[in-house]
C-alpha cells in the first residue's frame, strides 16, 4: 500500500529541510514526505496529488489553503495567533523532535483510517527482562547503560516499571504522556500503535524511551497478558531490534512477563541481606511452577566502581560500560563471537 502525503509548507528553506530531514529519518514512518518553499509549487501540486497532512508556517497561510481537499491541516504558529479556530495550531519556534510528537498525536487522535505498518526488515525483536529482588543495586543505571551501548547499533526500545522513577528530574524535562498513556491508546485502537509510538517516544543518548508513569496507581490492573500482548504488536511495527524492560515488583503478573523475555538478567550482591533475598526468589518461583525463570536468568555481580557518571547521557563512559562490554556482551551476542553486529 503505498504511504500517504504530509506535506510541509514554509517559505524558510532552512527550516522546512530541517524538519523534513529529522521526520525521514524515522523509522517506518506511515507518510511520504513532500517539501514545498513556493506558493505557486504546493498550489499545484495540491491539485493532483492526495495530500493526507499538511503542515503549513503562518507566514504562507491563505485562507485558499482551506479550499483544498486536505483531511489534517496544521498551522505552525510564529506570533502565536489563531489564524483558524478551525485548524490546529503548533508553535514553530521548538525542537523538530516536539513538533514531530505533536504531529503525531493529533494525526493519531483525528485520523479514523490509518495505515496498519508491518515492518520487514528487521530481524525479530529480543526482550530483555531486567528484575532484582534486591533494592539499590544499580539496575536502572545497568538498564540504561546497557540499552545506550545497544542503541549505537542497533534500534532499541527501553521501559522503566519503577514507581519513582525520577527521569524528569534527571533528564529536566516535564513529559506530556507517558507509558500508561501508551497503554490506554493501545487499548482504544491498537491499529494505531505505530503512530502513538512515534508520538509519544524520547530519546537519550540514541536510546529511545517511553517515559514511565508518573502515578504508579495508572499502572494497577494492568495484566501480565496485556503487556506481553503490547510488546508483540511492538514487534510487528518492525520498528525495534531489542526491547529493554526494567522491572520492579509494581507491575502485576510479574512472572509471567520475566517468562514471556527472551534474556533476563538479575543484579546480584555477595552480602548477607541480599543472598539471602535472591535465595528466596529463586525457591518462590521453584514452589509456584515458574523455575523456568531461573534457569534462563543470568545473574551479574558488578564490581565496586570507583565512579559513575552522574548523568544519563554519560553512561556509556566509564566502568560500568566497560564491564557490560566485557562480560554481558559475550553472553548477549552468543552466536555472534559476543560482539555486537
Amino acid at each position: 500500500m503505498d504511504k500517504k502525503i504530509l506535506a510541509i509548507f514554509d517559505s524558510e528553506e532552512g527550516y522546512a529541510y530541517r524538519l523534513m530531514d529529522f521526520i525521514s529519518g524515522k523509522t517506518n514512518l506511515p507518510f511520504e514526505i513532500y517539501i514545498f518553499t513556493e506558493g505557486s509549487k504546493f498550489y499545484s501540486c495540491a491539485k493532483v496529488k492526495d495530500i493526507e497532512c499538511l503542515l503549513i508556517s503562518e507566514s504562507v497561510y491563505k485562507k485558499e489553503v482551506d479550499t483544498l481537499q486536505i483531511p489534517h491541516i496544521i498551522i505552525l504558529s510564529e506570533s502565536g495567533e489563531n489564524l483558524n479556530k478551525a485548524l490546529h495550531h503548533i508553535n514553530k519556534y521548538q525542537s523538530c523532535e516536539t513538533i514531530f510528537h505533536q504531529i503525531m498525536a493529533y494525526y493519531t487522535d483525528k485520523s479514523e483510517n490509518v495505515l496498519s505498518v508491518i515492518g520487514t526488515g528487521l530481524k525479530r525483536m529480543n526482550v530483555i527482562g531486567i528484575y532484582t529482588p534486591i533494592g539499590r543495586c544499580l539496575q536502572t543505571t545497568f538498564s540504561l547503560t546497557l540499552g545506550q551501548m545497544l542503541a549505537r547499533k542497533q534500534k532499541v526500545l527501553y521501559l522503566n516499571f519503577e514507581i519513582y522513577s525520577g527521569f524528569s528530574r534527571m533528564l529536566c524535562k516535564n513529559f506530556s504522556s507517558d507509558i500508561s498513556d501508551l497503554m490506554y491508546y493501545f487499548n482504544c485502537a491498537r491499529e494505531k500503535l505505530l503512530y502513538r509510538l512515534e508520538s509519544m517516544v524520547e530519546t537519550v543518548n540514541g536510546l529511545d524511551f517511553i517515559p514511565p508513569t508518573e502515578i504508579y496507581q495508572n499502572l494497577a490492573g494492568i495484566r501480565g497478558e496485556q503487556w506481553l500482548d503490547l510488546f508483540r504488536e511492538i514487534e510487528k511495527t518492525g520498528k525495534y531490534e531489542y526491547l529493554i524492560l526494567d522491572l520492579t515488583d509494581g507491575i502485576m503478573d510479574l512472572w509471567e512477563v520475566l517468562r514471556g523475555c527472551d534474556y533476563i538478567y538479575t543484579i546480584a550482591r555477595e552480602d548477607g541481606l541480599s543472598m539471602a533475598k535472591i535465595e528466596q526468589y529463586e525457591r518462590v518461583l521453584e514452589s509456584v511452577g515458574y523455575g523456568d525463570i531461573n534457569v534462563k536468568t543470568v545473574k551479574w555481580k558488578l564490581p565496586m566502581f570507583k565512579q559513575l557518571p552522574l548523568k544519563f547521557e554519560e553512561l556509556t563512559y566509564g566502568e560500568l560500560s566497560a564491564f557490560i562490554r566485557s562480560k554481558v556482551y559475550p553472553d548477549l551476542f552468543k552466536e555472534d563471537g559476543g560482539e555486537t553486529k
